[in-house]
């Protein structure tokens, strides 16, 4: 048996967020924490990185959008260029409506793989599923993980130091 980390429990959301402030302030660096909602500052205090899913929608909705009025103009000026009334072919007003909802096109669909890309989706399998105590039928409940690959990780000291924090019950998380 390979043990990925400690598992603990806590009973509401600022008795998780105080444990893994305690925790990042004793140096431990890989840990994760799972919640039934999102917990304000929960995200800095682990160390989470900011996005980039900002940058990567923007990008897809300016090449959504550069890439059909690209398309538009080859189709009307090159391809089958037709003098109607002798209107001009590039007929910018027309064709910036179509832009814009190939726009709002692109940045869905980069926002959807982007989103896809940073949460390392699809995974069928997480070694976190193999503890007992982490189940969403039993309740709301929050949990703090600490890495067995983080170089502060003793198990006895880790499991004794969660237990101090509040912990409703600890346990080791089989790999």
């Amino acid at each position: 048996m390979s043990l990925y980390g400690i598992m603990a429990v806590f009973a509401d959301p600022e008795a998780l967020a105080d444990a893994a402030r305690t925790m990042r302030a004793r140096g431990y660096r890989r840990m994760d924490a799972f919640s039934p909602f999102p917990v304000r500052g929960l995200a800095e205090i682990l160390g989470m990185p900011k996005s980039r899913l900002p940058w990567a929608i923007l990008c897809g909705g300016i090449l959504g959008a550069v890439l059909v009025y690209g398309l538009i103009l080859y189709s009307v000026e090159i391809d089958y260029p037709v003098n109607i009334g002798g209107r001009p072919l590039h007929s910018w007003s027309a064709f910036v409506v179509i832009a814009f909802e190939a726009a709002i096109l692109g940045a869905a669909l980069a926002g959807f793989v982007g989103m896809l890309a940073a949460n390392r989706l699809p995974q069928y399998y997480h070694p976190v599923f193999n503890a007992d105590s982490f189940s969403y039928a039993r309740g709301g409940k929050f949990y703090l993980l600490i890495e067995a690959a983080d170089p502060k990780f003793r198990k006895g000291v880790t499991k004794g130091q969660l237990t101090r924090l509040g912990a409703q019950s600890v346990e080791e998380v089989e790999a």
